[in-house]
């Protein structure tokens, strides 16, 4: 092995290439991965080939001759498919031509045509191998500088593309200069040292480390420590083994030295040297190692963190906080992709700028798209890229002092960018930063678009199709919400209906009436602002929910809308269009309403009342603070003077259907009249106003409307009803609803009406409502109907004691009746406020 010049420099080049080769078998296998182990496995087998017919191993120095020089002819065409690959240059007819080529000149070789097997010649410096070489020779040189000059094209072209600090091009371009170095010095006359193979080594580092600057793997994916040290360690062995004799050799004949000074001073020099080797390998191993392992370990948490969120604040919170925890920049900010710009969403520093967005056409945006996810300001200013930058948004760089840009990508798309001042010290962002903000970025990527995707699920769910603002399903969440804040003082809830817009349909159409509704529901969320939350409640009835409003703002709110509406048919073609107005009902809580259910009764109630004064009026809700003696008196005398505004304009189709159910059953007539009455003056007592006591009043009359629909022998029926004819008889409830909602603007007499046989407990029917859940209008009619149940006579009894039926009513609060209003009732039997008559 000694007398072959040089061999040692071969076998450093097989060993390097075998442990290239056997990391990149298990990394990801991309196109560019692919195309260099191609090309790897092109070197291996040249430098193995060269090596083994330097040595004359078996089958013989042909052999060995003709598997290196047909792998190294081969390496030209493979490192511009390599390069092709790198850059994304398709170059698919040069592929084939010089692939076509190549192999021509492979057959014309492996013929003896070009180059015969070298000669062995013994010398004294060893055995050297001497090629018979003539003009044929150049017939592949020529054909592999065209391949060359294909290659400079192709880098040529990408660095005009990217700019010449595109990650990987520089090194890459070294890589493929060196090797071209190398193999024209190899053809230098009488030289013996191995120019080639050495270029052929050192341009592999170069593409290795091309890849590693493009991300393209992570060292701790393809090798360990123990096998970087065992390869080290096996390189000094080797290393020792094949200089300490020329070492001994040199001090005893040139130096004059004794043999056994000689050897010591040998070995003492090995032992320093391999102390030095140790430290330098040391420093190696943790700066390729230790970091990583911290990158990868900081990575597996963010990436375990962001995958628990789905909301996208956290997400870039938990980004920064990652991002700055191991490059250590001065500030990060992240900016989202909506519609035509990239908006500022996040910065890491409460004190730095945010307030920009960026246009989707910004130069730096295309530069992502081209491949370069993550790049440093300095590689971009050197791209052709960033001369087509608007000065303003050089200065915008600038200004936030911007050293690295990461674009979170979703296919081809880019749905974010990711913004980094300088790092502390202005200490340069390195391949290592580059590859973990890569990850990082990926990781990130995915989970915005999770949690965009989830937000926007959630924002539809949310949100009225036609208006665009919150709808009726996000009003009943945010409302109780609000309503049980702790914190709250006031919380005033407004409704909007708009006046005539049925017939405003019927004029000009159903899509000019949407477009109006749209522009209505805009311009009610512009006025409300941040706030309130505005609402599309029905139809053509809006809701807002001010926090800590009191009822004078929210009437100043009221009547600046009612402003804007009018606005709407004022100008231009639309002056000739009806003129749009609106009625406003506000209740505040807590003063006017006790609960939720109260607030948007209370609140439904003031809007019917605007209505019904002429339209295009603001009521606000006002609840009665005290018990009004001789309550009964009162409370006739209201109804009485205020008939036809309780019934509204259903009046006489009211009285002619309480007219028809009392031929029908004159118990259910006179029952129903009483129970109005009774729960008129309850409603008068818990402090209600005079709206709510008409309200009520009218549902009294009506309550039991749907029993006209009941056959008259269970209405009539003396004895225990059956099980089927008892759920016949619980289907008037239902019945009366039918009925009350075809009755022109009496809809909202339904909560009062459906509700007045629940139960307190929950127990009643037909929803098995519990507690104040049900509305208040209902358990004054519960209340009085089970006492006019109770006083009166029925075809299966008489009627029971007064005493009796105040006894009940106390007995059952709590479970059967609200507590509070049994209390109340139970006082006005004992004051005489409520007088029974017998049917």
């Amino acid at each position: 092995m000694s007398n072959v010049p040089f061999l040692y420099i071969n076998l450093i080049a097989m060993c390097g290439y075998a442990i290239i080769f056997i990391s990149f078998i298990a990394a990801k296998k991309t196109e560019e991965i692919k195309a260099f182990i191609a090309l790897l496995t092109s070197f291996m087998l040249w430098t193995i080939g060269s090596i083994l017919m330097r040595l004359q191993i078996y089958p013989g120095l042909s052999f060995w001759y003709y598997v290196s020089i047909l792998s190294l002819f081969c390496i030209a065409v493979l490192t511009y498919i390599f390069v092709c690959s790198f850059t994304k240059t398709k170059g698919s007819f040069l592929k084939i031509v010089w692939s076509i080529g190549t192999l021509i000149i492979l057959v014309l070789t492996a013929m003896g045509v070009i180059l015969k097997p070298p000669v062995p010649i013994k010398t004294e410096a060893g055995t050297v191998f001497v090629y018979n070489m003539d003009w044929k020779i150049a017939i592949p040189y020529a054909f592999f500088a065209c391949i060359v000059v294909s290659i400079a094209k192709v880098i040529r072209n990408k660095k005009k593309e990217t700019g010449t600090s595109s990650p990987g091009m520089n090194s890459m371009t070294a890589g493929c200069i060196i090797i071209a170095l190398g193999n024209l010095l190899q053809i230098i006359p009488n030289n013996t040292f191995p120019y080639d193979t050495l270029s052929g080594i050192i341009t592999v580092g170069f593409l290795v480390w091309s890849l590693y600057r493009k991300r393209m793997f992570r060292l701790t994916l393809l090798v360990s420590r123990g096998a970087v040290v065992c390869v080290s360690v096996l390189l000094c062995l080797f290393v020792t083994m094949n200089f300490v004799h020329p070492f001994v050799s040199f001090l005893t004949n040139k130096v004059d030295m004794p043999t056994d000074i000689a050897i010591t001073v040998v070995v003492l020099g090995t032992v320093l040297m391999t102390a030095l080797c140790y430290v330098l390998l040391r420093k190696l191993i943790d700066a390729m190692f230790t970091r990583e392992e911290q990158q990868n370990r900081l990575i597996k948490s963010f990436s375990q963190e962001v995958s628990q969120t789905l909301d996208t604040q956290n997400v870039m919170s938990t980004m920064s906080d990652t991002i700055k925890s191991e490059i250590a920049t001065q500030n990060v900010y992240i900016c989202l992709h909506e519609g035509n710009e990239y908006k500022f969403r996040y910065v890491s520093s409460p004190l730095a700028t945010s307030s920009f967005s960026l246009r989707d056409d910004n130069p730096c945006v295309d530069y992502a798209k081209m491949g370069e996810t993550c790049f440093t300001m300095r590689d971009f200013e050197s791209s052709p890229s960033y001369l087509s930058m608007w000065d303003s948004e050089k200065l915008l760089f600038k200004q936030l002092d911007i050293a690295c840009i990461l674009a979170l990508m979703d296919k081809n798309e880019v749905v974010g960018l990711v913004l980094m001042s300088k790092k502390e010290k202005n200490s340069q962002f390195t391949a290592g930063d580059m590859a973990f903000l890569a990850t990082v970025g990926s990781i990130s990527a995915i989970a915005m678009k999770n949690a965009g995707l989830y937000e926007q699920v959630a924002r539809e769910a949310r949100t009225d199709a036609m208006t665009e603002i919150y709808n009726y399903r996000y009003f009943t969440k945010v409302i109780k919400q609000e309503f049980d804040r702790p914190d709250r003082d006031n919380l005033a809830l407004m409704f909007i209906d708009i006046d005539d817009f049925k017939l405003y349909n019927q004029l000009y159409g159903a899509n000019e009436g949407d477009e109006v509704l749209k522009r209505i529901a805009k311009l009610i969320e512009h006025v409300a602002g941040d706030n309130g939350y505005a609402f599309r409640y029905s139809g053509k009835v809006f809701a807002v929910i001010l926090p800590e409003y009191d009822a004078r703002m929210a009437k100043n709110m009221a009547l600046h809308i009612q402003e804007e509406i009018a606005k709407i048919n004022s100008f231009g073609i639309r002056s000739s269009y009806k003129k749009l107005t609106a009625s406003c009902g506000i209740c505040v809580a807590p003063h006017a309403a006790s609960t939720c259910a109260e607030l948007i009764d209370n609140t439904d109630l003031a809007v019917y009342r605007a209505k019904n004064r002429g339209k295009d009026n603001i009521v606000i809700f006002k609840s009665n603070d005290s018990i009004t003696y001789n309550l009964r008196k009162k409370v006739e005398k209201l109804i009485e003077m205020n008939k036809n505004t309780v019934l509204g304009e259903s009046s006489q189709t009211i009285f002619a259907l309480i007219a028809a159910i009392d031929a029908k059953d004159h118990y259910t007539a006179q029952h129903s009249k009483n129970v109005a009455k009774y729960a008129a003056i309850l409603a008068a007592a818990n402090g209600m106003n005079d709206d709510q006591i008409r309200m009520v009043y009218a549902a009294g009359l009506l309550h039991d409307i749907g029993k006209i629909s009941i056959p008259e022998y269970i209405l009539g029926k003396e004895g225990k009803l059956t099980d089927e004819e008892f759920e016949i008889m619980r289907g008037h409830v239902n019945g009366s609803i039918d009925m009350i909602r075809h009755l022109p603007s009496m809809d909202y007499l339904i909560p009062a009406a459906i509700g007045h046989h629940e139960r307190w407990d929950g127990r009643g029917y037909p929803r098995g409502t519990a507690g104040e859940d049900i509305p208040v209008s209902a358990r004054c009619l519960a209340i009085a109907d089970s006492f006019d149940a109770m006083t009166t006579d029925r075809p299966y009894r008489r009627g029971l004691s007064i005493e009796y039926a105040a006894q009940q009513i106390k007995d059952g609060a709590g479970t059967q009746f609200d507590p509070k209003l049994a209390e109340i009732f139970v006082k006005l039997i004992e004051e005489k406020e409520i007088v029974t008559r017998k049917i």
